[in-house]
């Protein structure tokens, strides 16, 4: 049940853990577990989690995680001959498409979708008028900010317009920064951030006394707001929302989200009620804003920079964390989560298994492509089902590793250096996915009968369902 957010660009690695880590895409996804299919997350109809993330980038690109269109990834074809993009907004351009997006829509609205729609700007949306919204989707378009200044008054005639003209638009957006700040980057990360930067850079020239519009802030009522993939480089924009609960704000350009850090009573971003945050793929080199928020119960935060496990709330309502695809080293800071179900550090630089013994309720553990050797530290988590250390360097499994598991459904250890099956106490165990390993070759013809003979309770070997008589 591997979780394919793989690091890219590895470098000083821990020893044990090579250099050029393997790909997840050669591990099959696992369905759900029958605990996730009897209390689904809210908002799962919007989300997904990592582990669907390597089918995504299989095929080469960083996509949505669901059904709404495909993030917008092949920005040359938009290049005019002259090389600069052919959807620079100009005077008006902006302001005529995005009133007619909502023009029809009742100012009553609970729900807006805007998701694909190559928004570049907020502006001629008039969101402020949907006073009673509990949720907005802007998913997968092209905004930089969630701000915006007005169009001045069309100009009368023979006046000098306050706009830039199409020249100095195109000239603003040949001379705009083709670098991104160097902060811990690896020379091929995240290269599809690169492309929103340098390919679709967005330039319009204003006079400075217009006044900036938030039309985010303030809506009281709004429960959900999703911007995944878009170019955000800051949070700011999303104050006073009293009744916020989910934020997405994954795959976009994020290095700091120092804003959340005063969750304070008074503070415009205290969010009370949120439970459900989502900040994968950024630039973001370390935990932040979370510290105090204890009625979170989805964080995710894979896909970052992050090499150590810290500033997580001490509470016992977080029950899923993901932090796969960053560069942590050591499992660590967990001790008050007592709360946690499902934790996933996938594709970090794990050599070691340890700081797991406070979570005695975890139920779904993903330590996949990390530099494992040994199996070992899981005595006390004896209420796990789904255990996927696969994609790592263990040779063997002593006899008593897995002995206090005894309600496993599911154990995923391919693509490690077994010579042996392992010793599985539990009765409950339906799926076990033992292929490349060595003793897939020793067994040869007999490798699915002797793991049937071994487990006899099995329902499926690797990817095959089994026909018992």
């Amino acid at each position: 049940m591997s979780l394919p957010l793989q690091p890219q660009g590895a470098h000083h690695l821990p020893q044990g853990l090579d250099d050029d880590a393997p790909s997840a895409s050669s591990s099959p996804s696992p369905p759900p577990s029958p605990h996730a299919l009897a209390n689904p997350e809210p908002f799962s109809n919007l989300k997904t989690d990592e582990r669907h993330f390597e089918e995504q980038k299989k095929r080469d690109q960083r996509k949505a995680r669901l059904v709404m269109g495909e993030p917008i990834q092949d920005l040359s074809s938009s290049a005019t001959a002259n090389g600069q993009p052919s959807d620079v907004v100009h005077e008006g351009e902006a302001l005529k498409d995005n009133e007619a997006l909502l023009a029809d829509v009742p100012d009553d609205a609970l729900d807006l979708e805007l998701t694909h729609q190559r928004l570049r700007t907020l502006r001629g949306l008039d969101l402020h008028r949907f006073t009673q919204v509990e949720r907005i989707s802007l998913r997968q378009n092209l905004l930089t900010s969630l701000s915006y200044r007005p169009l001045p008054p069309p100009a009368l005639e023979g006046s000098t317009p306050t706009i830039a003209s199409d020249a100095a638009a195109a000239s603003a957006t040949a001379t705009a920064p083709q670098h991104r700040d160097e902060i811990d980057e690896d020379e091929l990360d995240d290269p599809d951030a690169k492309k929103k930067e340098d390919e679709f850079p967005y330039q319009e020239v204003r006079s400075g006394e217009e006044q900036v519009q938030w039309p985010l802030r303030g809506l009281k009522q709004l429960e959900e707001i999703d911007l995944y993939d878009n170019s955000l480089k800051s949070v700011k924009g999303l104050e006073n929302l009293p009744n916020l609960k989910s934020l997405d704000l994954s795959f976009n350009l994020l290095r700091s989200i120092s804003e959340l850090e005063d969750d304070s009573s008074d503070s415009a971003y205290a969010y009370p009620e949120l439970t459900h945050l989502y900040l994968i793929q950024n630039k973001l080199p370390r935990i932040q804003g979370v510290r105090h928020r204890t009625n979170l119960t989805y964080l995710e935060f894979g896909g970052n920079r992050i090499r150590s496990i810290e500033n997580l709330p001490i509470s016992s309502n977080l029950r899923s964390l993901f932090l796969g695809k960053n560069k942590i080293t050591k499992i660590e800071g967990l001790e008050g989560l007592t709360g946690l179900r499902t934790l996933s550090i996938q594709s970090n630089r794990l050599t070691k298994i340890e700081g797991l013994e406070t979570l005695t309720s975890l139920d779904e553990l993903y330590l996949s492509h990390n530099g494992l050797t040994e199996l070992s530290g899981l005595e006390h988590n004896t209420q796990l089902t789904t255990l996927d250390i696969g994609h790592n360097k263990i040779t063997s499994i002593a006899a008593t590793a897995l002995k206090t598991l005894v309600n496993l459904t599911e154990f995923w250890a391919n693509d490690n250096q077994l010579t042996e099956l392992p010793e599985i106490e539990s009765k409950e165990l339906e799926t076990v996915y033992l292929e490349g390993n060595p003793l897939q070759k020793e067994l040869g013809g007999n490798y699915e009968r002797r793991i049937m003979c071994k487990y006899p309770s099995v329902k499926q070997i690797d990817a095959v369902y089994l026909k018992r008589s």
